[in-house]
Formats: structure tokens, sequence, C-alpha cells
């Protein structure tokens, strides 16, 4: 149940800033993100991931609702963002685990936010770009959150907020730093409308976009919890994206993922020691990948 502090709630938000690395973070001004308020504890979170490539954002997004490492594509007219592991098998994301519950999935803003639960096929309700949705637009995207949570008794929402990446790829920094800041001003609105008592709010990025070079990078990023449980301001310390899907099905009193690892993230908002794993089990992972399908990487090395 997420600790021996944590009562289960009834609704996570998980709030994707796309493109919003620690450095880009720092530059802007975000006092609600800082934890400022109380309620919050913050970390520093890895993104790598095994063979990203170009692809790192539907791969990081998959990661998020998945647990695990994974190949993903961003939903469109052909893809649905379904995530898949390595040898071409769909991985269980928490969207499963939450619907199998009878609990109701929803996807906001970026296409990306539907691979977190499956898929833009899989998820109950969707206001996407595909639907017409602007997702760097930071008050459409508050207006469509607050709509969907309130149709939701409960269950899981992924909202992407894209400005921050899209004035990255520009390189604009004076945009970029504003759009980080406008960020924090939707977490703000967020929190005056959501119950905290109910409602478990975390707030990542997929990767940090530089706005120098235009282009996607692995920089750590930040990581925030937000309920009304955690008292002042906490220390997540460091820790991984790949550890957002057993603390969203955690704070829900559902199963985790087949195959997700890493830690539950909320036992260390409250001040609890728990094992330090993912980079072994990443390891694991890569070394079994290897092993099963050696002749496709030596040809890939040679």
């Amino acid at each position: 149940m997420g600790g021996n502090h944590f009562r289960s709630v009834n609704k996570v938000l998980l709030l994707v800033i796309d493109g919003m690395d620690c450095v880009n973070l720092t530059m802007a001004h975000t006092p609600i993100m800082d934890g400022i308020h109380g309620k919050t504890a913050v970390g520093v979170a890895h993104t790598e991931v095994l063979g990203a490539g170009a692809a790192i954002t539907p791969i990081a997004h998959a990661m998020m609702g998945t647990g695990y490492n994974v190949i993903a594509h961003r939903p469109g007219k052909v893809a649905t963002g379904r995530p898949y592991d390595y040898h071409g098998a769909p991985v269980e994301t928490v969207g499963e685990v939450a619907r199998e519950a009878g609990l109701l999935t929803a996807a906001v803003g970026k296409n990306e936010a539907a691979i977190v639960l499956g898929g833009s096929d899989q998820v109950d309700l969707r206001r996407l770009e595909m639907d017409g949705v602007d997702g760097s637009d930071d008050q459409v995207l508050s207006r469509e959150i607050l709509h969907i949570l309130d149709q939701m008794d409960s269950g899981i929402l992924v909202a992407n907020y894209a400005a921050v990446d899209m004035m990255g790829h520009r390189k604009n920094v004076s945009l970029l730093i504003e759009s980080v800041e406008k960020a924090d001003a939707l977490v703000g609105k967020l929190l005056e409308s959501v119950d905290l008592e109910k409602t478990l709010l975390i707030i990542t990025a997929d990767h940090g976009t530089n706005p120098y070079t235009g282009n996607h990078n692995t920089a750590p990023t930040p990581i925030c919890l937000i309920t009304g449980q955690i008292k002042g301001r906490q220390n997540l310390g460091v820790v991984h994206n790949l550890e957002i899907a057993p603390t969203i099905t955690s704070a829900l009193g559902l199963r985790r993922p087949k195959q997700a690892f890493g830690r539950n993230l909320l036992p260390l908002a409250f001040g609890e020691k728990t094992e330090y794993s993912y980079h072994i089990q990443l390891e694991e992972q890569l070394e079994e990948l290897y092993r099963l399908d050696q002749p496709r990487h030596l040809q890939q090395h040679t």
C-alpha cells in the first residue's frame, strides 16, 4: 500500500512535462514544483534507456507505465503506442492493471501520454493532440485535466505538457524558461482544485531538451510527488523513471505490472529506507537480452 504511513488514494495524476531536465528547471522560477507549500517529496530521476536513439520520448513514456525497459512508437494514424519488449511481446502497463480492477484510465495532451496506459486505443477517456487538443497550451491542458478528473471516481490520468520540449527544439532559451514557469503555474492551478487527500500527483519528465543544441538529452530530470499525506518537503534522492509504475499501482492499492521492477517511491516520501535495485535489474535485463538474441546483436555490432 505504499509504506506504513501511506493510505491508498482514489486517483493518480501523472503530469509529464516533456523536455524538462534539471537544468531547465533550475533556470526558471518554480516555487510550486520546488515544494514551497509542503506536501511534497522531490528528487532527481534517471531516464537512461537501452537502445533509445531518436525514439527516446515514446520509450521513456512506456517505461513510466511498465516499469520495464521497452520498445514503443509514438501514437498516431498507424501506431497506437503499445509497449513491447525487445523480443516483440506486449508488456503489461499500469493502465491494464487499473482497468482489470475496474478503474478508469485517461490520457490528455501530447499523444505520448497514452503510451503509459497501454496505447491510444486502450484508454477509457482521451483528449490528445490527435483529438484536436493543443498539448503545448497550459490553459487548455489544465482545463482538460480538470474536466476529466471530474468524470473519474477512481483511476489514472496521464497528461503531457509539450511546450518546454517545443521551445528547446527551437533553441529559444527565454521561451523555454517561460514554458517551465507556465508548467509550474499549471501545477499550482491543479493543486487548487484537486483533493490531495484522495489524489497523488506525480510530476516528472520523459527526458531533457537542450535549448543550445535543440536536441533531446538524457540529463537527470526532476520528479515530484505531491499528496496531502506528505508533511513538509521531503527528499526522494536519486531515483529512476522506471519506478513510477510501481509507485502508481502501490498508491492505488493495486498489484504492479507483471514485468515491472524498481521501487515503490512512496516510502521514501516518508523517510523510510528501501532497497536500491534498479541498476542491477537493468543490467540483468540487458544480459538476458544479449543471451537470448545474441545473433541479432552481434550482427548490429560488427
